[in-house]
């Protein structure tokens, strides 16, 4: 059935744009499987169709690269615990990698780019006008339609929060946080912004749903994206308007309590109360019960990224690799040493009532958690870095230099679109990304 599809530039269409739209759909999942996973497969098994279909051959370099980037991962598995979580996530991962590979050379090679292109256009008007609704819905506290995989917050229930009780609310549209929307929707914002003639709407969706992320990676890509427009002197009115735009609500702040203090998670101090109501007001007015109790919160964002630089920083030496599977095991334990540290300073004999505090709430440390679970490292650069080791640097800093061979202003636009995947908090090298690789690669100087 799908292999009559692929026959068609219109099947062709549709099939990528219904991939994208599921990836996009990072806060859902159907039976337990998320729909980005769904997504990943279907634009993966796409490739392979086309692969067949075209009597595509893996050529030699990209087959040793496959063989050396695999080994560390196939060493590890002699020292690897046998379970079905272990396999699953093992699993995952390498099919994320082969599928990367695969979507990659398959639209490198693939001549219909353009229907790719459109797809990816159609799909990222769709999400980016949703993720306003869905902003605008939560500030005000209007429907949003019940987010269910596991981390976001409503049905979802542990870590991401939609709501922010301090500083300014934050676009999320349909991720599972912040810096997830700008490391999946950013890198496609560049491939339409060089591959495509966009409009001044394009642009200013653009500059609404990553200003409102609120995030540090939004800015430093867009920044990256201003220096290389300037190197070319790509400017018009329609771009100019989306930095502007950008900055301005990237700046503004746009705190939900003093917008909408109806929001029954604000703390209401001044609100008449019903005597009826007494205990659970009190709770709004502490601000109890609607906090997050956990220790394993988003709080702890800044205090994350310290301690991934301290990892990376004392890890370094690797050159080797330790694999897809040992990767946050290793970081985890890196952390959970450091953690035990810090619990010993802070209370040497750790009480009952001190340990149980640990564990419900933020005393002393805060981070308890740290000893008891499996905490990924969130940073594509260096999980693949240390899975892979540093043949991973050299097969980046190898594609740059060609591209930078071919032209300065070519290797730039490459340059931005390997750091806007690495920085991401992504892991995992997602088939999407081979998609957006491809593109960026294979773009024309003259396009656009």
């Amino acid at each position: 059935m799908l292999t009559k599809v692929i026959n068609s530039k219109k099947s062709l269409k549709i099939l990528f744009s219904i991939s994208t739209l599921l990836i996009f759909l990072d806060s859902y999942q159907v039976s337990n499987i998320p729909l980005t996973w769904a997504g990943n497969v279907l634009l993966t098994t796409i490739c392979l169709l086309i692969y067949k279909k075209e009597n595509m051959k893996f050529d030699l370099l990209i087959s040793t690269i496959l063989l050396v980037t695999l080994v560390p991962t196939a060493f590890g598995l002699f020292s690897m615990v046998y379970n079905f979580d272990n396999l699953f996530y093992l699993g995952l991962r390498i099919f994320s990698y082969l599928g990367f590979v695969l979507v990659f050379f398959v639209t490198f090679k693939f001549g219909y780019k353009e229907v790719i292109i459109e797809s990816l256009k159609i799909i990222f008007y769709f999400v980016a006008t949703l993720s306003i609704y869905f902003f605008i819905a939560q500030v005000f506290n209007i429907y949003e339609p019940a987010r269910n995989r596991p981390g976001t917050g409503i049905l979802g229930f542990d870590q991401q929060t939609i709501f922010w009780s301090s500083g300014s609310h934050r676009m999320i549209g349909t991720f599972r946080e912040p810096v997830f929307l700008v490391s999946i929707m950013l890198p496609c914002f560049m491939v339409l912004h060089y591959r495509s003639k966009n409009n001044f709407v394009f642009y200013l969706l653009s500059a609404i749903i990553f200003g409102l992320t609120k995030s540090e990676l939004s800015l430093v890509l867009v920044i990256g994206i201003l220096v290389v427009d300037i190197f070319h002197k790509k400017f018009n009115l329609k771009s100019i308007t989306f930095y502007l735009a950008y900055f301005l609500f990237f700046l503004i702040p746009i705190q939900e309590c003093n917008i909408s203090p109806q929001n029954f998670e604000c703390p209401q101090k001044e609100k008449n109360i019903n005597i009826l109501d007494i205990e659970e007001s009190d709770k709004v007015k502490n601000n109890e019960g609607y906090q997050e109790s956990s220790p394993n919160t988003f709080q702890y964002e800044n205090r994350e990224r310290i301690d991934t630089l301290s990892f990376a920083s004392n890890f370094l030496i690797n050159n080797s690799g330790y694999g897809f599977q040992s990767v946050n095991k290793i970081y985890t334990n890196y952390l959970a040493e450091e953690v035990s540290n810090e619990m010993y300073l802070t209370n040497r004999t750790l009480p009952k009532y001190l340990k149980t505090q640990y564990l419900s709430d933020s005393f002393g440390t805060g981070r308890y958690f740290l000893t008891y679970e499996v905490i990924n490292i969130q940073n594509n650069l260096l999980f693949n870095f240390f899975s892979i080791g540093m043949f991973y640097f050299i097969l980046i800093a190898t594609v740059i230099l060609y591209y930078f061979k071919k032209s300065l202003l070519h290797g730039l636009r490459v340059l931005l679109a390997i750091i806007s995947i690495s920085l991401g908090s992504v892991e995992d090298l997602l088939p999407l990304y081979g998609l957006y690789l491809s593109l960026m690669f294979t773009m024309d100087l003259n396009e656009s």
